[in-house]
């Protein structure tokens, strides 16, 4: 490492270089994704300088969606030197489907408010209040009958429980 002529870094220090919080990089710790610092007689955490790139590294793969346990999961592989860039191809595809679908439910969202911008302009001048409240008794409508259409299935195969009988308590 160029700079490693600083020396050890105390958290603060730290947390100011890699442009995270204090709190940040002690629930990294925790967590397992740093290692547990030596501490100075005081009690100070001491980081070598290389734990800088290590917290950038977390939180630029953190930013590509990754969730802190693929990260941990990818940085124990800096441990394995039998490790190879194959190892980490199929956490790679992974990632990939998933952000496809994301994309795939971006897009569906995406032509849903294009349709209902589409309406509201159509509407103009309209009062707002009476569309969103005839909306949202539609939404109620449709769930009590999806919940409707979930006990009649469940009625037609014998799994209806029946509710418990209500106790009364002697006042």
């Amino acid at each position: 490492m160029e700079n490693a002529s600083i020396g050890p870094l105390r958290i603060g220090k730290l947390a100011r270089l890699a442009n995270v919080n204090v709190q940040t990089l002690r629930f990294y710790e925790r967590k397992g994704l740093l290692p547990k610092p030596a501490r100075r007689p005081s009690g100070y955490r001491e980081y070598p300088p290389v734990t800088i790139g290590v917290v950038k590294l977390i939180k630029h793969v953190q930013g590509m969606g990754f969730s802190l346990k693929e990260i941990k999961e990818f940085l124990l592989l800096r441990k394995q030197p039998s490790a190879t860039m194959a190892t980490m191809i199929g956490g790679l595809e992974r990632k990939i489907e998933e952000i496809d679908v994301q994309i795939a439910k971006l897009a569906k969202m995406r032509e849903v408010l294009i349709h209902i911008l589409g309406l509201h302009r159509q509407g103009g001048d309209a009062p707002f209040a009476p569309v969103l409240e005839k909306h949202v008794e539609q939404l109620a409508s449709e769930a009590l009958a999806r919940e409707d259409e979930r006990r009649s299935i469940a009625k037609r195969n014998g799994a209806v429980q029946k509710s418990k009988p209500k106790i009364s308590r002697a006042t």
